[in-house]
């Protein structure tokens, strides 16, 4: 007689590509969950837009600069990964600028916007009311994530704005802190970044010695990942997806697309209506230039003890349409004995209007607008290095954290990739890594709810038990 055996579906098989904290926390959220894991990477290193690099004496960051103390999600993994020791709480002082003079301010502190000239003790009112409005709603949200501002990505943020903190705090604090951080303006930007911006208040700019570049290092140490490898083509397949690097075709039961949004979409060749919503994602770009001064160089009285320097995009104003932001590297994080390097971030005009420039029409451009701030700069530059970013920040248009919700509410669980990073989230690291951690979860519910979903059942086997007749 024969009888047939049962099998338990194994784990599916998962492939990540894209090798930035996204994709790395995707993947070692699967994988400690004991999915096999495969991660493709095109780059010759991991990370994406955390990149430390050695520089003129120092470990610069030449992408995502700060973590925050406001994280969620990013302080399990520099534990896990056992850099908390590494971790280092910047000076506290920052400036922006009013009618072209800098204005210190202290991160803990909101009084110093006032006592430091950047607001007017009477435009105060409108700032404390709306701040604390703000406050009061953050409690129920999940501030790692776009998709929990779905409610109030509703309107243009540079309407909302001077009806909820007034018109001087958002032209001197709030257009500052988006465009400086993010590359662009408040004009086309929903008041749910902004919403999501002020949820941080209280919370305190950190460096890491050696570099944060360390921490997608130390994530993908225990990883299946091949860097230097470039996907052709993806293809759908009955099983799941067929990966095609060159010569090499991977094949797995599930996908997790995480790279920026123009790549996706080129990547995937027919998409549904709720992927096209956020694929069509814009970005804007920036150019990363470090400048290393000699020993005889002082930094400025107005720049005394400031970690960064964010800007308005307002052309008459100090940014001038070239810098966005500028990180004094000996207040960031002190090194004993080591220069001064300033490190400065064009705006994304331009670093477009820079695209095919050289690297030495780059670093005369930076150095000609210091010179304009504070003469005698260009005299003491005596190296540099610049790192471009094509895909510097996700755009963030009122419609793009419903665009998110839409599709986490509404995505079929038949559909088997599922796609993270920055332009499914909010625009900085740690709201990265929370959509990471969503596409893990979403492929661990589908699995649980179907298993046999996963991937295909395995074939029918029979097991043959002959019998001796006496």
């Amino acid at each position: 007689m024969f009888q047939a055996t049962e099998h338990t579906p194994a784990r599916p098989r998962v492939v990540v590509i894209g090798a930035g904290l996204a994709g790395l926390a995707a993947a070692r959220a699967l994988t400690d969950d004991g999915f096999p894991v495969q991660v493709l990477e095109s780059a010759s290193r991991v990370g994406g837009r955390v990149f430390s690099a050695p520089f003129h004496g120092r470990t610069i960051e030449t992408g995502a600069q700060f973590p925050s103390s406001g994280y969620r999600h990013i302080p399990a993994l520099i534990a896990a990964s056992g850099l908390s020791s590494h971790i280092e709480k910047t000076s506290p002082w920052a400036a922006l600028e009013r009618e072209g003079r800098l204005c210190r301010f202290h991160q803990s502190r909101l009084s110093t916007v006032f006592t430091g000239g950047l607001l007017r003790w009477r435009e105060c009112p409108a700032l404390l009311r709306g701040s604390l409005s703000l406050a009061g709603g953050a409690a129920f949200r999940d501030t790692s994530s776009y998709a929990a501002f779905a409610d109030v990505d509703v309107e243009d943020a540079q309407h909302w704005c001077p009806r909820m903190f007034g018109p001087r705090a958002t032209d001197h604090l709030l257009a500052p802190l988006i465009h400086g951080f993010y590359f662009h303006p408040l004009q086309g930007c929903s008041r749910a970044l902004v919403t999501a911006v002020m949820s941080f208040q209280g919370s305190k700019a950190l460096a890491v010695k050696g570099g944060w570049g360390a921490l997608p290092h130390a994530i993908a140490a225990g990883l299946n990942v091949q860097t230097g490898v470039d996907v052709e083509s993806l293809q759908q397949v009955p099983h799941g997806w067929r990966v095609r690097c060159g010569d090499e075709v991977v094949e797995a039961d599930w996908m997790v697309l995480a790279v920026p949004a123009p790549t996706a979409r080129q990547l995937l060749q027919s998409v549904i209506p709720m992927e096209q919503q956020v694929l069509d994602t814009g970005y804007a770009a920036t150019v990363h230039v470090a400048l290393g001064m000699d020993a005889t160089w002082t930094t400025p009285t107005d720049l005394h003890g400031v970690h960064g320097l964010l800007l308005s995009p307002d052309p008459s104003g100090m940014g001038q349409g070239v810098v966005a932001s500028m990180v004094v590297e000996s207040a960031r994080l002190p090194v004993p004995a080591a220069p001064e390097v300033l490190t400065l971030m064009l705006t994304d005009a331009a670093a477009r209007a820079q695209v095919g420039s050289d690297d030495h029409a780059l670093v005369r451009l930076v150095l000609g607008w210091l010179e304009s701030r504070w003469p005698g700069t260009t005299d003491h530059a005596i190296s540099h290095r610049v790192q471009r970013w094509e895909f510097a920040e996700p755009l963030s248009p009122v419609g793009r954290a419903q665009a998110i919700a839409q599709y986490r509410q509404g995505l079929p669980d038949t559909r088997r990739v599922v796609l993270c990073g920055d332009y499914m989230g909010l625009p900085w690291t740690d709201g990265a890594v929370e959509t990471g951690l969503w596409a893990a979860d979403r492929i661990k519910r589908v699995v649980r709810k179907f298993p046999r979903l996963g991937r295909p059942p395995p074939p029918f086997s029979f097991s043959f038990t002959f019998y001796r007749f006496p």
